[in-house]
């Protein structure tokens, strides 16, 4: 007998998927098993009818009791799910909460892999390659509003406004000349001034203009872009110091493919060979302003610029560290 206890963090259509395949011995021999759900019931009523789950509904007022319980049986077997679809983090806080001997992870594409510390690199070195699976819309329940709109058939482009309405303006232009996406919408993530909007409002190759009062409702900003999931990111780093967080900012969304602007109209393709060696340009070129130094000065120089590039990774690793403690902090408040 192998007790399993199932945490619903997917939609209810998939999770009943992977019940029928635990009740029909595929998965575990002999299986004791039970299903952690929300107290939802339109999701309630798809297990309805499902022979041999125990079905432990979790409310707000008995969520510690509930827990607390289901701690105590000593599962063999949790099964989770990492699929992308939004709702779920606070159910998969609480599959990971279970102290069960193993827990298994099913990744929506067909692939289930043990939970472990050494899983989580090759999980992550996977997702680098392979996007999250894109079949939500079969497991979802319809929507009772209106018709969504239309899926644009070509690449989504973030454009990240980190430079004057100048260089965005030129940067555009360059990219639909280089042919670099294939029939793009872009999205241009700008400041709310009547200055910069003037530039942007009503332009033809920009589809949608959103705006943001520097760092105020930040954390908003940043859950509505990820949730987007934007194919490019265009990103400029013209040396302007008065963008410099929304810079550090556009680094939290998750967008693979990241396209950098420097302040000459120059583009490549942000990789960490490419950023390194944009730096260390960029600092060689500040270090030759002015008159030409000595021996020891230019060594000296040259010692910093390399500190200064090997440093990079670390600092934004840090800034990154305190993102997510903050982040943390706001989701136990909530």
């Amino acid at each position: 007998m192998t007790r399993v206890l199932v945490v619903e963090t997917a939609s209810p259509k998939r999770v009943r998927r992977k019940l029928e395949d635990i009740l029909a011995g595929r998965i575990h021999p002999g299986p004791e098993t039970t299903l952690l759900c929300r107290d939802d019931p339109a999701g309630l009523e798809t297990y309805r009818d499902l022979e041999g789950v125990h079905v432990v509904a979790l409310s707000r007022g008995t969520e510690r009791r509930t827990v607390r319980e289901l701690r105590a049986r000593r599962w063999d077997v949790v099964h989770a799910f990492w699929t992308g679809e939004r709702g779920f983090r606070r159910m998969k806080w609480l599959a990971l909460r279970m102290g069960a001997r193993r827990i298994e992870i099913d990744s929506g594409d067909g692939g289930m892999f043990r939970l472990t510390w050494r899983s989580l690199p090759r999980y992550w070195m996977f997702r680098r390659r392979h996007p999250l699976p894109r079949d939500h819309w079969e497991f979802a329940a319809p929507a009772p509003a209106a018709a969504a709109a239309p899926r644009h058939a070509g690449e989504s482009v973030l454009v990240i406004q980190s430079a004057d309405p100048e260089h965005v303006l030129r940067a555009l232009e360059r990219l639909d000349a280089g042919k670099v996406f294939r029939d793009p919408r872009y999205t241009l993530f700008c400041r709310d001034r009547p200055e910069v909007l003037r530039h942007f409002t009503g332009h033809g190759r920009i589809a949608e203009v959103r705006t943001h009062a520097e760092t105020r409702a930040w954390r908003a900003h940043l859950r509505r872009l990820r949730r987007a999931r934007y194919d490019a990111l265009v990103l400029f780093f013209t040396g302007d110091p008065s963008y410099r967080k929304v810079k550090f900012f556009a680094f939290l969304l998750g967008v693979r493919r990241k396209y950098v602007f420097n302040e000459n109209n120059d583009c490549f393709e942000f990789t960490w060979r490419a950023w390194l060696s944009f730096l260390a340009h960029r600092l060689a070129e500040r270090a030759r302003v002015g008159p030409r130094p000595g021996r020891l000065r230019a060594a000296a120089l040259s010692a910093l610029v390399v500190l200064k590039v090997l440093l990079v990774p670390f600092r934004f690793l840090y800034l990154l560290l305190v993102w997510l403690r903050l982040r943390s902090a706001g989701l136990r408040a909530g």
